[in-house]
């Protein structure tokens, strides 16, 4: 019969491997990034005015403020269409 992954041998074997071939590969990758991190905090930070100069461009600014355009608002402009619009009160003069 086959053996189940929550048999002790199983876990066993895992935990050996966990140990002696995933942490050595997990503990460098650690110290790179641990050392590339304290690199970056060393560099000197950009300035706010720096940021806002470059952000500054002719570029102009556009509206979100309007109708959607998607199929529900198409077709309730259809229907008032076809409807006509508001109608007219008839007025009975004697």
């Amino acid at each position: 019969m086959a053996k189940s992954l929550r048999s002790a041998s199983k876990k066993k074997t895992k935990a050996i491997k966990r140990s002696a071939v995933f942490k050595p590969v997990e503990d460098a990758r650690l110290d790179r990034l641990a050392t590339a991190q304290q690199a970056a905090a060393a560099l000197p930070k950009v300035a706010a005015e720096e940021k806002a100069e470059s952000m500054d461009t002719d570029v102009p600014k556009i509206s979100t403020s309007g109708p959607k355009l998607n199929s529900k608002t198409r077709r309730q402009q259809k229907r008032a269409g076809k409807k006509g619009g508001a109608k007219k009160k008839t007025i009975n003069r004697f």
